[in-house]
């Protein structure tokens, strides 16, 4: 691989932005991402896969292309033009791409791990930020709009990251320790996120279950307990997480009462998502192999709900990226989808560095937990977020988080 290409510094400085626009706004991600994308072509006219790992690279590129061919044949089959199904291609999985192309610029492993210490930082100081404000009195969110996306799998994400540092280099204590407890602090006493909390969740028996070894070797238990102790202590200090956690059962039950034109009408966070599961399976019953399309998905949802007259625009993300997939380009694009992610854990496993290793499971594990009550390829942040940490942890042959000092075992 080259060292230091002259593109290095350039690319460098658009990262961080693509970095930092992931707490503000998508307008921004895809300012930087444009930046970089001639910085990735120029990129690939000297850059060469390592021989070990070309097969499994060039089987995860296939899989996206073939997720891409699909979600044109979809729309097509759907008797829509080969312009407007190119068009919403961009829409729908330009994500993808985005990793296919600026593969040769994250491979720069000192990219990579500074693109992560970024996010780590801004993480934590705006966690810290929020309950400081949250109980000064304050607004909710320190950066407006920044809450609801950085609280779910981005903090938690970069959360499970750093404990595996701290595994495996606990001579480091608080420069990771301290970090780690503004997020916390952060997710449970000043975030209204609920899928964080049921990620934070899940994501620790996992992550048990991937250091189980070296847990049982090191005997750790003392450790995990006190881990345990802490979040069950602010998730009893928090009043926020008691009254969304009520919610749920206040929305189910309003759900059931409503009628169809009243779910529509009158949504609430988890009727919205109650709806779209009804609805797609209906959709999905009266599809083809290759679905309805994504440029016929909202108006096949209206038909299937009943029309209620100017409320269309307000359904566009179907808050479940499973149904979505197999709704808008039928089985075989649902596989297609599900391969690549598959995929990425075979090469994760292969990778020498363990907190590369465990830390690309990880954030896998948790974007598909996360798909199940949000959309995240119809142009959330949080689908950035997934294919940036793709990239940072999958181009790189040794990401090596502390440069210098090695945390591999």
């Amino acid at each position: 691989m080259n060292s230091q290409p002259i593109y290095l510094k350039p690319a460098q400085f658009f990262s961080i932005g693509v970095a930092l626009s992931l707490l503000t706004t998508v307008a921004g991600i895809n300012i930087f991402v444009l930046l970089l994308l001639p910085l990735g072509l120029w990129g690939w006219v000297y850059f060469k896969v390592d021989a070990a790992d070309k097969k499994d690279v060039t089987l995860f590129f296939g899989l996206i292309a073939a997720l891409c061919v699909v979600d044109v044949a979809s729309n097509l089959n759907a008797e829509h033009g080969l312009l407007p199904s190119l068009r919403i291609l961009l829409g729908d999985l330009r994500t993808f791409g985005f990793v296919v192309l600026l593969w040769p610029v994250f491979a720069i492993a000192s990219l990579s791990r500074r693109i992560f210490w970024t996010l780590v930082t801004v993480v934590a100081f705006m966690s810290l930020l929020d309950v400081v404000s949250v109980y000064s009195g304050g607004a909710e969110y320190v950066l407006p709009g920044s809450g609801a996306n950085m609280n779910g799998q981005i903090l938690v994400g970069l959360f499970f990251v750093l404990a595996q540092i701290l595994l495996i280099k606990p001579e480091l204590s608080w420069r990771i320790a301290m970090p780690m407890g503004f997020m916390l602090a952060g997710l449970f006493l000043a975030s209204h996120r609920r899928t964080g909390w049921v990620l934070l969740l899940a994501g620790f028996l996992v992550w048990i279950f991937l250091n189980r070894e070296r847990l049982i070797a090191r005997n750790h238990r003392k450790w995990i307990f006190i881990a345990a102790l802490l979040v069950v202590t602010l998730m009893a200090l928090s009043k926020t997480l008691h009254e969304r956690i009520a919610l749920i059962g206040q929305d189910v039950q309003l759900f059931a009462s409503q009628t169809t034109e009243e779910r529509i009408s009158k949504p609430t966070s988890v009727g919205v998502r109650m709806q779209y599961v009804v609805s797609s399976l209906q959709l999905i019953k009266e599809s083809s192999l290759l679905g309805v399309g994504s440029l016929n998905y909202r108006d096949a949802f209206w038909r299937v709900n009943g029309s209620v007259e100017g409320m269309q625009s307000q359904y566009s993300n179907p808050h479940n990226e499973y149904l979505y997939m197999l709704a808008t380009k039928g089985g075989l694009g649902l596989m297609l989808y599900l391969a690549i992610f598959i995929q990425a854990c075979r090469m994760a496993l292969k990778k020498k560095d363990e907190v590369q290793r465990v830390g690309m499971l990880m954030m896998v594990f948790l974007f598909m937990l996360s798909i199940t009550t949000n959309s995240m390829m119809t142009d959330m942040k949080e689908g950035h977020f997934a294919m940036l940490m793709m990239l940072v942890f999958l181009a790189p042959r040794e990401l090596n988080l502390l440069g210098k000092a090695k945390i591999t075992a």
